[in-house]
């Protein structure tokens, strides 16, 4: 199942993503920081910016491919509707482990739009093209 429109739709996803949330961060848009987690683990805590945003860029690539895979095996659902509940669930469970608030009304108040945007984009873009590859002929995806 390994084509090159999975790898470039993965790689051009995680690089999106990365331009994406360093501008969220960059006009204070999330409170959060995408390469926080690095700060958390000391194995990654004294590196530089660049390498954890490298390392985040590969962990992007990788559930890129993995969810690529995954999405292309439900064709039959629309490409739209999978995205919307799947940006949904993914955006809301992201900021809800980063920000970890104390009632459900903050946790809802607490979420940035511009990141449930973001990442809605971003998956939509993932099954729209995983959708559309898998409904081609075979001889058209050589």
């Amino acid at each position: 199942m390994k084509t090159k429109t999975m790898i470039w739709t993965a790689f051009v996803a995680s690089v999106g993503m990365l331009v994406a949330l360093r501008g969220l961060r960059f006009f204070h848009f999330i409170e959060w920081s995408p390469i926080g987690w690095a700060d958390r683990w000391e194995l990654f805590g004294s590196s530089s910016a660049i390498w954890k945003w490298t390392l985040l860029f590969i962990l992007l690539f990788i559930v890129t491919i993995i969810f690529y895979y995954l999405i292309s095996l439900t064709s039959s659902i629309p490409p739209t509707l999978t995205s919307l509940i799947v940006s949904i669930i993914l955006a809301l469970a992201i900021e809800w482990s980063i920000l970890v608030p104390t009632t459900l009304m903050e946790g809802f108040r607490s979420i940035s739009y511009p990141f449930l945007a973001i990442v809605a984009v971003a998956i939509r873009f993932i099954t729209g093209t995983a959708v559309f590859m898998k409904k081609l002929p075979k001889e058209a995806t050589k």
